[in-house]
């Protein structure tokens, strides 16, 4: 029996939702046929899982104790993101709260190729954060080309840390590659409807506005809108498919509460604290 002909078994220290979403067996369907924890390997070799895709650089994460692995990865994020004096200290909080950043490979089937995820665990079992490798630089640069607008920098800069994000079972924050089709997708809706897509009562171009998150099962988009700018740079909405409407930015004391974002960091600080009506 090779080492691909068996899955390492489960002995983790982190939340139990984290053990649920990656089970292999049991009573209920399980999510994948294979998950490795690279951090329960303590023999593995880069050798032996380069073959798999994961990046070097958690590879070699997956060497050093929790404590560390959550440390690294908090600085190497403050690091790469734009400094924000109230989003900054939020991530700061944020990392305080986990008690681990495993990298774990898994796949559904021995035909599929493996896939690498980064997965922050919360500490006290409330629930945990998923994110995928890094984009390349000519990628990224690449899709801003095509979708031909300048969107923020700090959104720009998350695809150097993750290039595909999320929270539970759900990877809501969009990869690159599915920005421009989600973009044409929500043109292409609004287009063929009856309804116009509204703003308290103004109309919105929906070719404006460039879809950076899903909201699984209530057809929802956070966007960000090229006819907002609150500072800067690009502000984000969020957009309702049921009564295609946009957050009212019309009152900044009400931004937050409208899912209305300034940046994109303090969307994202929203997001990981599950507050203002985020899942």
């Amino acid at each position: 029996m090779t080492e691909w002909e068996f899955c390492v078994p489960l002995v983790l220290k982190m939340n139990s939702q984290i053990r649920d979403f990656f089970r292999v067996t049991g009573t209920q369907e399980p999510h994948f046929q294979e998950v490795r924890f690279l951090s329960e390997e303590k023999e593995l070799c880069w050798d032996a899982i380069e073959p798999t895709g994961v990046p070097r650089g958690w590879f070699e994460l997956s060497r050093i104790s929790m404590q560390d692995r959550v440390e690294f990865t908090r600085d190497f994020w403050l690091t790469l993101l734009p400094f924000h004096p109230k989003a900054t200290r939020s991530l700061e909080e944020f990392f305080e709260r986990l008690d681990d950043v495993a990298v774990v490979i898994c796949r559904q089937s021995k035909e599929e190729p493996w896939r690498a995820e980064l997965i922050y665990s919360l500490a006290d079992n409330s629930s945990f954060f998923r994110g995928l490798p890094p984009a390349p630089e000519e990628e990224i640069e690449g899709t801003m080309r095509e979708l031909d607008a300048k969107l923020p920098r700090d959104y720009q800069a998350f695809f150097r840390v993750h290039n595909g994000f999320g929270k539970l079972t759900e990877m809501g924050l969009l990869p690159l590659e599915d920005i421009p089709f989600a973009r044409q997708q929500l043109v292409n809706l609004v287009c063929h409807s009856e309804k116009m897509l509204r703003l308290g009562e103004t109309q919105i171009d929906p070719a404006s506005l460039y879809p950076f998150y899903e909201e699984y099962g209530v057809g929802g988009l956070q966007c960000f809108m090229a006819e907002w700018y609150p500072g800067a740079e690009m502000g984000n909405v969020y957009f309702s498919e049921i009564d295609y409407t946009l957050s009212d930015i019309r009152d900044r004391k009400g931004w937050a509460e409208n899912l209305a974002y300034p940046t994109f960091l303090e969307w994202l600080t929203a997001f990981l604290e599950g507050m203002n009506g985020l899942p």
